[in-house]
């Protein structure tokens, strides 16, 4: 009776001291969001993982760096409309800038023609557009596949949807070509944040502490447009 007491008694102080922890954090989904992160961690290593070391094995460099700028350049207009969204008209105009020289003299992108022009790339979404206007981050939150968030970059995911080249006309937004697009956008988004997640898992303790912490570290920094590029680095797939 007396070693039931005891480890009762253990049990409640964990209990307590996780729930301390998880407030402390602004996480008071945690076991939920625990839930969400087991498989997330189950379908990366059964799916996602290896696609993104088949990618890597069978795509030259020089065609996985004409991927990412493609991509990068597909969400343009996101961050236009988020630059416009936030007052930022010098941003407004070397975003829109980017867009339209890639497009044109990078076929499609595919080549980062802006960049070598020295016209600067800047990074903006909806939820970072939602913090410039005073909305709080809410709760954290851990999505199915997409990783980690909080209530505002929820909303800020689904609104930037809208802006996005793929979703400009319905007829074809939903076309498999589009679905392969963003198929091949997360693979190679996993791909290019393998170092990363690698470090972070080798060196956590408890590597969803650690991925809570640096995605809200990373969210600080892009929102107070500090390192914008840190966000990339992050264990999250691009929804497009």
């Amino acid at each position: 009776m007396a070693r039931l007491a005891t480890a009762g008694i253990a049990l409640a102080l964990a209990a307590c001291a996780t729930s301390e922890s998880a407030r402390e954090a602004n996480d008071p989904f945690e076991p939920a969001n625990r839930a969400v992160y087991r498989f997330n961690t189950a379908l990366d290593d059964a799916v996602i993982k290896p696609s993104a070391e088949v990618y890597v094995a069978m795509t030259p460099r020089p065609a996985r760096t004409g991927v990412r700028n493609f991509m990068d350049n597909l969400n343009q207009p996101v961050v236009f409309a988020n630059t416009v969204l936030q007052g930022k008209p010098r941003a407004s105009v070397e975003t829109f800038g980017r867009f339209a020289v890639n497009t044109i003299f990078g076929i499609g992108g595919l080549f980062d023609v802006a960049s070598a022009a020295g016209v600067a790339e800047h990074r903006e979404d909806f939820g970072q557009t939602l913090a410039v206007w005073g909305f709080g981050e809410g709760p954290y939150i851990m999505l199915p596949v997409f990783g980690p968030s909080n209530v505002r970059d929820g909303f800020g995911r689904l609104a930037d949807r809208y802006p996005h080249p793929l979703q400009w006309n319905a007829d074809y937004s939903g076309e498999e070509w589009a679905w392969a697009v963003r198929g091949l956008n997360g693979v190679d988004l996993r791909a290019r944040s393998q170092d990363a997640i690698s470090s972070l898992e080798a060196a956590a303790i408890d590597p969803y502490v650690q991925i809570r912490s640096a995605y809200r570290q990373a969210r600080e920094q892009a929102i107070a447009d500090g390192d914008e590029a840190a966000f990339e680095d992050l264990p999250d797939f691009d929804e497009y």
